[in-house]
Order: structure tokens, then C-alpha cells, then sequence
């Protein structure tokens, strides 16, 4: 409810209220910039064009309790803009991984995930992140996609067997 009040007030122009919207969010919203470049410096630079798009547009926002929904799904659309215009290949960084000698393997297992995730096509991909990493509803995620709630959770439950399949190969 307060959410909606803030995005009432930043729609009239209230430009703290706008901030105090976006704040919240920036760690999210590179979370899910970076799951799509792969790269520091572009995850940043999307996260700027979408707080942009994000204002200059605010008055198009129709319904102020979907603001946190709406501000994602102009982030993926531009990061999906971003690695086309790019024709980037989706490739995992190596991280260094801090890990004591009892979890070397839960951190193996991790960093195999995140390999097979990448290798993923996107729309498995897309909708496994925003469930599992970002913690949408099938709902808000068909939203965000601009694609049915039945292919939502299509594309998560196919996606979840190709990468079922994958981990059990490496496993093998």
C-alpha cells in the first residue's frame, strides 16, 4: 500500500519518491541485469537505462501495484535489447569463490549449475532465474515475459528437465 502511494506520488512528478521506489530494488535489478550480460559494466550501464526509461515513462504505468513488476520487465527488455545489439554469446565468468575445505563441493556443485544455467536457452533460462533467483510467482513471471501463465510454467518445467538432464550427465 505504500508502494502504491509512492509510485502515486512519483507519477505527479515527486521525484524523491521516485528514488525512494528504485533504492530498494538496484540490488535485484543488477541481479537480473548481470544473469543476462555475463559482465559488470553492462549489467551497470542497463540498470541506469532502465531507471531512465523507467521515469521518463512512469505516467504510461497503468496500475501503481504492479510497479516493482513493470521496472523488471523494462530491465529485461533492455538487456534483452543489450545482448542483441551486442550479439554477445552468453558465456559464464569464472568467479573466485571463497570456499573452506568442507564446502569444496557444495561449490563445485554451484559453479556447475551456474555453467549449465548459462548454456540454457533463454526462455528456460529467463524463467528459471526470475523464479528460483528472484523468487516471482508464475504469475508476476508471465507478466514480466509478456507470455501465458501455461507457458510460464511450461518453460519452467521443460527447463528444470533439460537442466535435470545436464547435471546428470556431468554426474556420469
Amino acid at each position: 500500500m505504500l508502494t502504491e502511494i509512492k509510485v502515486r506520488k512519483a507519477i505527479r512528478g515527486d521525484k524523491q519518491a521516485f528514488l525512494d521506489l528504485i533504492e530498494p530494488q538496484k540490488e535485484k535489478l543488477y541481479k537480473i541485469a548481470y544473469t543476462y550480460v555475463k559482465n559488470e559494466q553492462d549489467a551497470l550501464d542497463i540498470i541506469q537505462e532502465t531507471i531512465c526509461k523507467a521515469y521518463v515513462s512512469l505516467d504510461n504505468l497503468k496500475k501503481p501495484k504492479y510497479f516493482n513488476t513493470w521496472l523488471v520487465k523494462i530491465l529485461i527488455n533492455i538487456s534483452i535489447t543489450t545482448l542483441n545489439r551486442n550479439k554477445k554469446i552468453i558465456y559464464l565468468e569464472e568467479k573466485e569463490v571463497e570456499c573452506d575445505n568442507s564446502s569444496i563441493s557444495k561449490c563445485d556443485d554451484r559453479l556447475d549449475l551456474l555453467t549449465e544455467l548459462g548454456k540454457l536457452d533463454s526462455k528456460y533460462r529467463d524463467v528459471i532465474v526470475l523464479k528460483y533467483y528472484e523468487e516471482f510467482t508464475i504469475k508476476e513471471i508471465a507478466e514480466i515475459l509478456n507470455i501465458p501463465i501455461g507457458t510460464a510454467r511450461t518453460n519452467l518445467y521443460r527447463g528444470l528437465e533439460v537442466l535435470r538432464k545436464s547435471m546428470k550427465e556431468m554426474v556420469i
